[in-house]
């Protein structure tokens, strides 16, 4: 380190860096929106287009719904739009490769859940990019990465629901092999946060592999569900 800089500048060349990645970010978010979604399909509304992709970007990992986002959009922010320009706009999203939709998977009847799903991104950039605000929700975070990593690996992905509980994703390998995975931070904080995360596995009755994904938990041996640290298993480059 240079002896002439005190810790004050440091910062604020540690500040500005993170201030120009921010800005080049944004900018090239702003140019796909602009040329490449704009200059390949017809949109009459911009403002009610923006409203609606700034919606689902920030609400990405929410179960939601035509009828929900068309609800919020409405008492929220006082946008009036009907549910097939809202669908037609949500392809929009999809086919330009900004978000991904994961449908709802119900394991009891094995059947998917017509009009729940949740949206992830395709680059967390698209929601830190334009925020103020730098905290991490890493929930929401930890699961568009695993749902990103599942994907490269040729899985279909799906978010399950059993009963009244929900598993993150059900995975469906390229081998057609199938994969159950919970997510979370740590599990470690309490009792009742383990419990919650092992719970939906003791609903599974059929004998597919079961993930349990933590950032920083120690490892635990339970019931053959495989507790792995996740960042870890992506370096290694494990498969599901």
């Amino acid at each position: 380190m240079d002896s002439n800089k005190r810790p004050d500048d440091m910062a604020r060349i540690t500040t500005s860096g993170l201030a120009d990645k921010r800005a080049y970010v944004a900018a090239v978010i702003q140019e796909i929106f602009e040329k490449d979604i704009r200059g390949r399909v017809k949109i009459k509304n911009i403002s009610v287009f923006n409203q609606m992709r700034d919606y689902v970007i920030n609400n990405f990992d929410a179960t939601t719904s035509l009828a929900s986002i068309q609800s919020d959009l409405e008492s929220k922010q006082g946008v009036r739009v009907k549910r097939e320009t809202l669908a037609r706009y949500l392809q929009i999203l999809e086919d330009a490769k900004i978000v991904s939709k994961c449908a709802r998977f119900d394991l009891k009847s094995r059947k998917s859940l017509r009009g729940e799903q949740k949206y992830y991104l395709a680059d967390l950039g698209f929601y830190f990019a334009p925020n103020t605000d730098n905290r991490i929700n890493y929930g929401p975070v930890l699961e568009n990465i695993v749902y990103r990593y599942a994907r490269a690996q040729g899985c279909k992905v799906s978010v399950g629901r059993i009963g009244k509980l929900e598993c993150d994703f059900i995975l469906r390998n390229p081998e057609m092999g199938y994969a159950y995975v919970q997510v979370a931070m740590d599990i470690m904080a309490d009792r009742s946060t383990e419990e919650r995360e092992y719970r939906p596995f003791e609903q599974v009755r059929d004998n597919y592999p079961k993930y349990l994904l933590t950032r920083s938990d120690p490892i635990q041996q339970r019931d053959g569900i495989i507790h792995a640290n996740f960042p870890e298993f992506m370096q290694e480059g494990r498969t599901f």
